[in-house]
């Protein structure tokens, strides 16, 4: 979870507005997934490049929406998972469906059921947990 509180600090005569940022239990694919996306990665490539140190079989990360719409991240942990060939994709779309309600972009990013960082983090930490490297 990514706790954020906006704070205001003086700068000559702006006040300036800055986000305090503090990451609570969160392990380390989660954390550079996250990482990886506040820096511009888009979802996939964020959730990709986190496992890249344990997925000796990696490719390409898949491009987001390309499979039906699904959210980038989903689809990036769901061919990690397989890449890795350890746990099962059916575990990791029903644990992140039981958490969002959805695996589609659209339907994520309109239900305000929470924003595109939280969905990169759940699908990294879904993913560390299924095939056991987190």
């Amino acid at each position: 979870m990514v706790l954020y509180r906006i704070g205001r600090h003086m700068r000559g005569a702006d006040p300036v507005l800055f986000i305090y940022e503090k990451e609570t239990g969160m392990n380390t694919f989660e954390k550079n997934a996250r990482a990886n996306h506040r820096s511009f990665m888009n979802c996939s490539n964020s959730v990709y490049s986190a496992f890249s140190s344990v997925n000796l079989k990696r490719s390409a990360p898949p491009a987001p929406r390309s499979e039906g719409g699904k959210c980038g991240a989903v689809l990036a942990a769901e061919q990690i998972i397989r890449e890795m060939g350890v746990g099962s994709v059916d575990d990791f779309d029903r644990e992140f469906r039981e958490l969002y309600g959805s695996l589609k972009c659209s339907e994520l990013r309109g239900a305000a059921t929470g924003q595109c960082n939280d969905f990169v983090g759940a699908a990294a930490r879904l993913t560390s947990q299924i095939v056991g490297v987190g």
